[in-house]
């Protein structure tokens, strides 16, 4: 009896902690957002970890794979400013809902068609709902969180981003060669995605709170006038002529293309010799590195800001692009082409090592620091922007390697493992030389392209901090006068305002 007693009580002490999680807004819209980023990684990644599968479904080449992958990611680039208007204009929680259904709705379709062309379609049209959650969740992230730890909390939306991903590729891989109730297992892995994303949805509808909209579902950005389609377009012009705003973007072209090839990754190991279960395991370690990576990313982004104020973000991020070289050329050129246990090994180390060194720029640098320079009401467009200019490029990266291994390098078939050693060993040999060229080429340029930085981020971060100071307008702010601060930070804001009533010596100080 004293047993039982006990553990009723444990229920309910969680289930009382629970409770007071959900009633912190803060907490819980963190919680939802991160939750959309997952299945967004995950919705992506999935297809290409089934890649092997699918080609040999539909009977594709390399080439039409990466056709699939390019439709999706090139309506995901163009819309993405229609996605960053919406969530300027509207309710960013009940955005995020729209795109995890629209993309949960698509994805559904893609696992029912029975011809790569429908799917294509299906594939393009869910780029629509990505695009309606990456930059919004950025910018409600940016939004939650003041600038001494934006890139703490970046590294936390990276890091569940990326087990996202380990999530699909390990579901994909491992269900696509299974046939549960004579169903092509890709199919189910699919289905299950799509449920996943349909419940996310919704669970960011009921739970999500956007602090640019009050309860009533009035907006404080309207109320201060910062909504006009005017003052949009002229604060969207000043901040496309930034440098600092235009060497991230062109970095971000360049750098997200060897992302975007590594699409292949999972069918270049499987052509390697290694099984399903290992292409698989190796892929999710990657991920779950690069979960980590994105964590200790933006941690270490955070204190080398603090040191360095004007140069500290910039040179962990030169070195974590620096790493991208050595690792392709590791990857595809020393390490042996075969499955044996030790090769395993060796990959597997090498694929953790850069995972966590490789993936610093994104929350290290990139979204905080246009967090820093670019107005609170202006964050979704602008991450809206950035992803359009990257994606519009990077989306032709994977049908191009898939291209310039067939014509170049001599890759000849469907994308499939054929079970012959000798051609496998050919078709991986290709497909490795043309991965080489879409990796180890843009991550120099990217090395470059940041050296940039160190002259025009200094300026362009004063310029704004004189800005803010002058308009006020930053939600995070503790001086905030023209807005309301958010709901979870109302009785700290009303703290600080009697404590300076009741003390006009203190008041006279701060002033």
């Amino acid at each position: 009896m004293r047993e039982q007693h006990r553990r009723k009580n444990k229920r309910r002490n969680v289930l009382n902690m629970i409770k007071r999680a959900w009633r912190d807004e803060k907490l819980r819209t963190t919680v939802c957002v991160n939750l959309a980023a997952t299945l967004e990684r995950c919705d992506e990644q999935i297809l290409p970890a089934v890649y092997a599968f699918v080609g040999a479904s539909f009977h594709a080449s390399p080439t039409a794979l990466g056709m699939v992958t390019l439709s999706r990611a090139l309506v995901q680039a163009v819309t993405s400013p229609v996605g960053g208007a919406l969530a300027h204009y509207y309710d960013r929680a009940r955005v995020i809902c729209c795109g995890c259904c629209i993309w949960a709705a698509c994805t559904a379709g893609f696992a029912a068609c029975s011809s790569l062309w429908v799917a294509c379609g299906f594939a393009a049209i869910s780029g629509l709902g990505l695009t309606m959650v990456i930059p919004t969740s950025q910018s409600l992230i940016a939004d939650l969180n003041p600038a001494e730890t934006r890139g703490r909390a970046f590294g936390y939306l990276f890091m569940t981003s990326a087990l996202g991903a380990m999530f699909g590729s390990l579901l994909g891989t491992n269900a696509g060669s299974a046939r549960p109730f004579g169903w092509e297992g890709w199919r189910a892995a699919f289905m299950i995605v799509a449920a996943l994303s349909l419940v996310i949805g919704l669970l960011n509808w009921y739970g999500s709170r956007d602090p640019n909209f009050q309860p009533d579902g009035s907006s404080t950005l309207e109320a201060a006038g910062q909504k006009s389609k005017r003052n949009l377009r002229a604060e969207t012009l000043k901040i496309l002529q930034m440098p600092t705003f235009l060497i991230i973007v062109i970095q971000g072209i360049l750098g997200s293309v060897p992302w975007s090839a590594m699409n292949f990754f999972t069918f270049f190991l499987q052509l390697k010799g290694m099984s399903n279960l290992a292409a698989s395991v190796l892929i999710g370690c990657f991920l779950g590195a690069n979960a980590a990576g994105g964590l200790l990313g933006g941690w270490v982004g955070d204190r080398a800001a603090r040191v360095y104020p004007n140069h500290g973000r910039i040179l962990i991020t030169q070195f974590s692009v620096l790493v991208g070289v050595p690792f392709s050329l590791l990857m595809i050129k020393v390490l042996p082409y075969s499955g044996s246990p030790a090769s395993i090994a060796w990959h597997a180390l090498l694929l953790v090592s850069a995972g966590v060194l490789k993936t610093w720029a994104q929350p290290g640098l990139n979204n905080p620091v246009f967090s820093e320079i670019v107005p609170p009401s202006m964050r979704t467009m602008i991450f809206a922007f950035d992803r359009c200019f990257e994606g519009a490029v990077a989306a032709f990266a994977t049908p191009f390697v898939g291209l310039l291994a067939e014509k170049v390098f001599g890759f000849d078939g469907i994308a499939e493992k054929t079970g012959d050693r000798e051609t496998d060993l050919r078709k991986a040999h290709a497909l490795g030389s043309a991965l080489l060229c879409f990796m180890a080429i843009p991550w120099t340029c990217c090395f470059i392209l940041y050296s940039g930085l160190h002259l025009t981020y200094p300026r362009d971060r004063r310029r704004q901090a004189l800005v803010t100071a002058d308009n006020v307008v930053d939600l995070t702010s503790e001086h905030n006068t023209l807005l309301p601060p958010p709901p979870w930070e109302a009785s700290s804001h009303l703290e600080q305002h009697r404590q300076a009533v009741a003390d006009p010596a203190n008041e006279q100080q701060q002033a």
